[in-house]
């Protein structure tokens, strides 16, 4: 028979779980870990530009979720760039998904730039998007796999231009582990109300 302890243990378990797969326990990237993911980059043949970025952005882990901040513009055709752009995003967001990682913001540009500064090139935007990634060591993993893929190849034909960079949070409202806490604590507490 279900008690309000039971309940809550359940609760508390359910939330470690979630825990584990969305933070999980690895902590930050190693030198040698870093150093053993540049070796497979390099073997990629990437651009040095690529591989210079890549070096500073392992090599500096500090062991916090990012998000990776983009800003893409289709090709003409829209909806032919649109649906091959969708496949990439399936596949890329499956390996992304299994490590924690999720869109978590996505928006459809409705004019050109209200504001830009030595930047009059990077405008015509026709969207943006905001990807959570859980940890560096995800990101490289992740990138491993699509670098060089057919599914990579179908955002490049499908993008005129884009521009991608990593960021970590100053200040983030509802984050995931703040709302799945509430709403199993939401859930738990109206279960004990209503059924014990």
């Amino acid at each position: 028979m279900l008690t309000a302890t039971s309940l809550w243990v359940v609760t508390l378990c359910l939330y470690a779980l979630f825990w584990l797969w969305y933070v999980g326990i690895k902590g930050k990237l190693s030198s040698a870990e870093a150093e053993q993911y540049m070796q497979r980059f390099e073997a990629m043949n990437l651009p040095e530009n690529k591989l210079t970025n890549l070096r500073h952005f392992l090599t500096n882990d500090d062991g916090r979720e990012w998000f990776m901040i983009n800003l893409l513009e289709l090709k003409s055709p829209k909806s032919e760039s649109a649906a091959l752009l969708q496949n990439y995003f399936k596949i890329f967001m499956a390996a992304m998904f299994k490590r924690g990682g999720h869109p978590f913001f996505m928006a459809r540009a409705k004019a050109k730039n209200m504001e830009n500064l030595h930047c009059d090139q990077a405008d015509n935007w026709t969207m943006g998007a905001i990807v959570r990634y859980r940890s560096r060591r995800d990101c490289a993993e992740v990138f491993l796999q699509t670098f060089g893929s057919e599914h990579h190849a179908d955002k490049l034909a499908a993008l005129e231009k884009t521009l991608a960079f990593p960021a970590t949070t100053t200040l983030l409202l509802g984050s995931p582990r703040v709302l799945v806490a509430l709403g199993l604590a939401l859930t738990s507490a109206l279960i004990q109300i209503l059924f014990l």
